[in-house]
């Protein structure tokens, strides 16, 4: 998946579902896996996708979301106890408040009216933006922006103040000095100049205001892209270049895209989340199409990767369902608005 540990950015969509059960107080949350990786993120999620589907979101799981926050608006990925205060980030141990956790609460709590917990979750992760525009999943002292992180906390930012800014994703960016096949994928993050597909997807997918839940529409045949020669050469935006990377990726693979970094198996949140970004976009039609077939064949293997549903994977495809227009109730043969009503803890 990366070429970074796998306690890393954004991949509570894909993560580490274990079988241990959820606390007994844990009303309202979705999933009965092991919160303490993913509870923040995947709560959100499900929140999103309930929303996109026009799905009326239970004020239990709204509850337990606002009760997970901070004092300071930040959020942790899991707080067994919520009265203690939250520790700070901390980049070595993997612990604390976290970007990708806060980034996608504030988009929750925005969907249901929580406006004034957005705007707190906003402003911690203002405050915790690196020098160089980025933001890392656990801010701190030595700790290193990356794609993913600074694309979901960019996309938070953007949904609440209508401001976003993607100095450092260009500034990641893999563009006319690449190889060919590269061009237009962004890498990890400063470190690993090379292509990431998962960061890629994340990041197109956020710029293309994923958080915000864009309205759907006609599918267009063509995708934008980066034109390395005559008058527009390396002029297209971040968004429009990874945008063309995608779609020709996703073709060469036909959907099935495969983990980056050495690790096996199918990313099947960066197909997803790859998808999202061409269909918000209205491009890619051919990527698109291709790419939701294999999602809707794989959905349960995907969802029960673990052995059991997990609430991610639920949201993310209720989401492409929104964004493809097709139908969440029959998504594959697969009702995802069941199986993820059927996930929350009661």
């Amino acid at each position: 998946m990366f070429t970074k540990p796998l306690i890393t950015a954004g991949m509570a969509t894909a993560l580490l579902f274990t079988a241990a059960p959820a606390m007994a107080d844990d009303t309202g949350l979705y999933g009965a896996a092991d919160p303490a990786f993913d509870g923040a993120y995947r709560q959100s999620l499900s929140i999103l996708a309930l929303t996109a589907a026009g799905k009326t979101v239970p004020r239990s799981a709204t509850r337990w979301l606002r009760q997970q926050q901070c004092d300071d608006g930040g959020f942790v990925a899991y707080r067994a106890d919520t009265g203690p205060s939250c520790p700070a980030p901390d980049p070595v141990s993997f612990a604390g408040q976290d970007t990708n956790s806060t980034a996608t609460a504030a988009a929750a709590l925005l969907a249901t009216g929580n406006r004034k917990a957005a705007r707190q979750a906003v402003a911690w992760l203002v405050e915790h933006r690196d020098a160089d525009g980025g933001w890392a999943y656990y801010p701190g002292a030595g700790a290193t922006a990356d794609t993913n992180s600074t694309a979901l906390a960019n996309a938070a930012v953007a949904a609440v103040r209508g401001k976003q800014k993607n100095r450092y994703l260009r500034t990641i960016q893999l563009r006319c000095s690449a190889p060919k096949k590269s061009r237009g994928a962004l890498a990890f993050d400063a470190s690993l100049p090379e292509a990431n597909d998962n960061a890629t997807s994340q990041a197109a997918w956020m710029l293309g205001g994923g958080l915000t839940l864009p309205t759907p529409g006609k599918i267009s045949k063509s995708s934008p892209r980066l034109t390395c020669s005559g008058k527009n050469r390396n002029q297209a935006s971040v968004k429009q270049a990874a945008l063309g990377y995608l779609s020709a990726r996703l073709l060469a693979v036909k959907g099935r895209l495969p983990y980056g970094g050495g690790y096996p198996g199918t990313d099947y949140a960066g197909a997803a989340s790859a998808t999202l970004a061409l269909a918000n976009a209205r491009a890619g039609r051919k990527a698109v199409k291709t790419t939701t077939r294999f999602l809707k064949s794989s959905a349960d293997d995907w969802i029960t990767a673990n052995g059991q549903d997990a609430p991610g994977p639920i949201a993310m495809l209720i989401l492409l369902a929104h964004a493809t227009g097709e139908n969440p109730k029959d998504f594959g043969g697969t009702n995802l608005i069941k199986r993820l009503a059927k996930s929350q803890t009661r």
